[in-house]
């Protein structure tokens, strides 16, 4: 018999079925959306390219490799690798990641970083569950990359979000104050050097803006088709300039183009790539004093971090680790194998760009944070020679006043132990001094 009230199995029962149904819509969510958006543009430009009518099934089961090439999922395409992929759809795609896994975090009411973790661990294992069901079902994906893929990309996105709304401040307030300033430093920085890959591409873009234009195809369909392809691939050109300004450069087949050298070959026919030189220019190495400028930035912005120069590097490090990561994964993302052809790799030198970025990074900000900000003073040490020195600087009147104190202190201390004259006239009891004693009368007599 229960002792409870009948209803209080029904309420303690509600709270878990409402959150496994929020943690059901999070993991859920995002794929169907995500695959509905993928589906939907791939319609329209086989509809506008071809001018007919495509059949509805074609559609989904076309856009199930392209989803796959959306979380950046190697393809193989009829025995053709392909992993240069678009890292637009991804960003698209990592924000709606994010921005559901908020959803879920502010409706179950969460506060402490060990209360999100079933919403990742479920987020991850429905996208790997869908990229292993996708990657078994078309065959252009191997079964290890449609599990890791899209699990590592949803997290990721799971864990950006949640951190830009505060979920994380508790770790990060038990970590080390210098490198919690250096970790957002580095964010700093990276997304400074984005902005200047944005803006390298941009100039090489407005320079060679009549070829690009040129290179759209004459009908609308195809044209819009070359658009959208540009746009996707836009995020790629933006770290090809980050690349760029960094050293190692791009790589596209033979084409190699670097500010210390530049290797002609020939390029695919996509306005976007209008951007990249016809040839190498002497002026630039001078390129080089963006990054070193990125990596002045964060110096001067950890400059206050600490008043202990030594303790500001450490900072310093902990920033120009964050921009070589970020930079790391980015290029990752960037560049791939192209089928196989002659424009076979496309590669922005990911980890070579890395290295570069933590030096541009590291020792600029190195050198501002240490002769920028402040100084600790110290005492200077006490040694022998300064005791005797001191001790030589005492003026004689002193030595002399505290001498006569001490010689007055020992003779009063003497003079009290001296015996005083009453005690000197007081005979002892077994002295004589030639009187008679006072007898009795009667003896007299």
């Amino acid at each position: 018999m229960s002792l409870s009230p009948p209803d209080f199995a029904e309420d303690v029962d509600e709270p878990l079925t409402s959150r496994a149904r929020v943690l059901f819509v999070a993991g859920i969510g995002p794929l169907i959306l995500g695959y509905a958006a993928v589906a939907g543009l791939l319609a329209l430009v086989i509809s506008v390219a071809t001018k007919t009518d495509i059949a509805t099934l074609s559609v989904l089961s076309a856009a199930m490799p392209s989803w796959l090439a959306a979380y950046q999922t190697p393809l193989s395409l009829d025995g053709h690798a392909l992993g240069a992929l678009p890292l637009l759809p991804t960003l698209l795609v990592m924000l709606l990641v994010g921005r559901a896994v908020t959803n879920a975090a502010d409706r179950l009411d969460l506060e402490s970083p060990r209360d999100v973790v079933p919403i990742i661990a479920t987020v991850m294992a429905t996208h790997a569950v869908t990229g292993v069901v996708l990657a078994g079902v078309t065959g252009t994906a191997t079964i290890p990359a449609g599990l890791l893929v899209p699990a590592g990309v949803a997290g990721l996105a799971a864990v950006i979000g949640l951190a830009r709304r505060g979920y994380f401040d508790e770790v990060l307030d038990r970590c080390d104050e210098l490198v919690v300033h250096g970790l957002r430093a580095g964010l700093m920085g990276l997304v400074t050097m984005v902005g200047l890959g944005a803006a390298l591409f941009l100039l090489g873009l407005s320079t060679s803006f009549s070829t690009a234009a040129s290179l759209f195809a004459p009908g609308f369909g195809d044209g819009l088709g070359m658009f959208l392809m540009s746009v996707a691939y836009l995020p790629n050109a933006v770290v090809g300039g980050v690349s760029f300004i960094a050293g190692p450069g791009v790589t596209i087949g033979q084409l190699n183009v670097a500010p210390l050298h530049f290797t002609g070959g020939p390029l695919p026919s996509v306005p976007i790539l209008a951007a990249l030189p016809e040839g190498g220019g002497p002026w630039w190495p001078i390129l080089f004093l963006l990054p070193m400028a990125a990596g002045a930035l964060v110096g001067w912005v950890l400059r206050d971090a600490s008043e202990d120069p030594i303790a500001r590097l450490r900072a310093v490090g902990t920033a120009a680790v964050v921009v070589a990561g970020g930079c790391v994964l980015l290029g990752v993302g960037a560049g791939g194998r192209l089928a196989d052809g002659v424009f076979d790799p496309l590669s922005v030198h990911p980890w070579s760009t890395g290295l570069a970025m933590l030096l541009w990074i590291a020792l600029p900000a190195a050198t501002v944070t240490w002769w920028a900000g402040p100084r600790l003073v110290l005492a200077p040490g006490r040694g022998l020679l300064d005791d005797a020195v001191e001790a030589e600087a005492v003026p004689e009147d002193e030595i002399e006043g505290e001498t006569g104190e001490d010689e007055d202190t020992s003779q009063a201390e003497l003079e009290d132990e001296e015996p005083t004259e009453q005690d000197e006239d007081e005979p002892s009891p077994g002295d004589d001094d030639g009187d008679e004693p006072d007898l009795p009368e009667e003896i007299q007599k």
